[in-house]
């Protein structure tokens, strides 16, 4: 799904350290984004579950929280994206669904083969339409 969105429309925002978490990327094939905000980013006032990762991650990409899809594994990372005022998507895969599904996430998957992301344009501006598959 992450090649289906365009550059400089999605970042990372992990509870890991830098060196963890673009290890962890290289080693699945992901290159980092510009955008990544680890928990030593010295810019953080704290860390997940405060939504400080997430409004720092749509700040540094130019758009308003309130306006972006979080997709979180973890209880603290979706009440985290769920206090930024962004749409959560939780997923089901370091975490089994009874930990996670009671911690406010607006939608919840078993992995992200469920979900379809489309770039269309509306009004000039480009847009992505999510869509959770069956």
């Amino acid at each position: 799904m992450i090649d289906s969105i365009p550059e400089g429309h999605y970042a990372v925002a992990t509870s890991g350290a830098k060196t963890y978490a673009y290890g962890c990327m290289t080693r699945v094939g992901i290159t980092p984004p510009p955008v990544t905000i680890t928990a030593d980013d010295k810019r953080l006032k704290a860390g997940k579950p405060a939504p400080d990762p997430f409004l720092l991650a749509a700040e540094c990409l130019g758009f308003d929280a309130k306006k972006c899809v979080v997709f979180e594994d973890s209880p603290s990372g979706i009440k985290a994206g769920v206090a930024s005022g962004a749409t959560v998507i939780a997923v089901c895969t370091s975490h089994e669904r009874a930990q996670i599904e009671n911690c406010g996430a607006h939608f919840l998957v078993e992995n992200m083969d469920k979900v379809r992301c489309e770039p269309v344009e509306i009004d000039g501006k480009l847009q992505l339409k999510f869509t959770i598959v069956e």
